[in-house]
């Protein structure tokens, strides 16, 4: 194998291969990147059992071959290189010659014949969604996903491609970990009948890092595997098996307060009341006065916060809800639309986050039940 690439090429096909390289793995074969030199260029891969991933760089292919590199130290080299021109030559008993300038590196490799060979998912089941779509649903719900091994299904974003009773969209993502809810939804061309998936939250978050704003994404599906191919990069993984929960029986039925607020202004304003709110079991209520929104927070010896918000209130009544503030702080964090509807009803009822201007993004924290937090 020898051949020459840019440094940038480079730097781009290892960053993105090493992040799921597994250090953990009792089979130590899978902590080596593969490399694979062809006519097309120079193909990059990783794979962790779970998650793997392959992109293809541009390259001066001088000879083909493949050959497999410890993750950790090529990527504690490729990151320091200079810009230029990079030559890999490999050398007898499996030395890799890493040079450029008059500088040379020599790293031992792995012959390639036992590592795990990525699964191509067949295309039975594919639609395409533009990629800056897909990168923002996933920002919208990841975020709520659970992160305890005893929820291995909440471990997870649930995807629904096609039509269901009472939405407006057509590909949904949808993510919970028990406490909060998030659903993001667009509709997109190319879909029938109605598949339900459970993709690793993981997976997702990869797939967020390696797109950008262009271009579109074929995701490919199969009762076990999914997969993403985006450019020159092919992401495949394992899907969670079991039964998500059916998120529509916690929308709220509406009936309560709609309070209409500036998104940026709710969000500061929460955030200043997590000062106070960290010292005593992050616990915030929310009540609406007329026209205003409160946002309170009282910690024994620490003080008391009490932020008042002008706004804009459809029905009538009086509400006072507790809530986790850094569950309403994770969702305001991530939309974009300057406003945004919350809705809130009885004390021990979810209250729910709109963008106004987004029918198909909806968020949902459940109430803490407590005492009177804020006098």
């Amino acid at each position: 194998m020898d051949f020459i690439c840019k440094k940038d090429d480079l730097e781009e096909g290892v960053q993105a291969v090493e992040r799921i390289v597994s250090t953990r793995s009792t089979l130590p074969i899978i902590g080596n990147i593969l490399f694979e030199a062809k006519k097309a260029g120079i193909k990059i891969s990783a794979n962790n059992l779970e998650m793997g991933i392959e992109i293809l760089i541009s390259a001066k292919v001088l000879k083909e071959g493949s050959v497999l590199i410890p993750a950790k130290t090529l990527g504690g080299v490729v990151s320091k290189l200079p810009d230029g021109d990079i030559s890999f030559k490999l050398k007898d008993k499996g030395l890799i010659n890493i040079s450029y300038k008059k500088s040379i590196f020599n790293i031992h490799s792995l012959p390639p014949d036992e590592f795990p060979q990525l699964p191509k998912v067949k295309e039975t089941k594919a639609f395409e969604v533009e990629a800056e779509t897909l990168l923002g649903m996933i920002e919208q719900t990841i975020f709520a996903t659970s992160s305890s091994e005893d929820k291995y299904v909440l471990n997870g974003i649930l995807m629904e491609i096609g039509k269901a009773a009472n939405e407006r969209s057509n590909f949904r993502l949808v993510a919970t970990d028990g406490y909060r809810l998030a659903k993001s939804g667009e509709k997109i061309d190319g879909v029938e009948g109605l598949i339900k998936i459970i993709v690793p939250a993981k997976t997702m978050g990869e797939v967020a890092k390696v797109l950008g704003n262009k271009g579109a994404v074929k995701i490919t599906l199969s009762n076990d595997q999914v997969a993403f191919k985006y450019e020159n990069i092919y992401l495949v993984s394992r899907l969670i098996q079991g039964q998500f929960p059916d998120y529509k029986q916690v929308l709220p039925k509406g009936g309560g307060l709609k309070v209409l607020v500036e998104t940026e202004a709710l969000l500061k304003a929460s955030e200043r009341a997590a000062v106070i709110a960290s010292q005593s079991a992050n616990i915030v209520k929310t009540e609406v006065r007329g026209d205003q929104l409160h946002i309170m927070a009282q910690a024994p010896d620490v003080g008391s916060v009490d932020e008042v918000l002008e706004v804009e209130v459809k029905g009538k009544g009086k509400t006072s809800i507790a809530f986790n503030v850094r569950l309403l702080t994770d969702a305001l964090k991530v939309i974009d639309d300057p406003k945004v509807f919350l809705e809130l009803g009885e004390a021990l009822s979810p209250g729910l986050i709109r963008p106004q201007g987004e029918e198909d993004f909806v968020y949902i924290v459940m109430p803490i039940r407590t005492q009177e937090v804020v006098a």
